[in-house]
């Protein structure tokens, strides 16, 4: 075999894994639900791929992982905050 045809993958810049999911989608759902929290899982979520094309894929699965708690916050205090609006609204509209 030739130098030619070793492949020993030593030249390879890419990134081996591919992108973990980012929650974008689930992030813009935030922002709709709990705009602070939502905000803060948008800009997590943004994160995501500028770090794993910069080779940095743990960092990369960790802001993903901190993009969706993020959104699952956001959207649990909005449904909440909602929940209890619509209660009070209820309550204080009985005569």
């Amino acid at each position: 075999m030739t130098s030619q045809q070793q492949d020993t993958g030593a030249d390879y810049r890419g990134p081996l894994a591919p992108p973990p999911a980012s929650g974008l989608p689930l992030a813009v759902v935030a922002i709709i639900a709990f705009v602070p929290f939502g905000i803060v899982a948008l800009l997590r979520s943004l994160t995501v791929h500028r770090r794993w094309e910069r080779g940095e894929y743990d960092l990369s699965v960790r802001a993903a992982a901190d993009a969706r708690q993020w959104s699952i916050r956001a959207i649990a205090l909005g449904v909440s905050i909602a929940v209890f609006a619509v209660g009070a609204a209820l309550v204080l509209s009985t005569p």
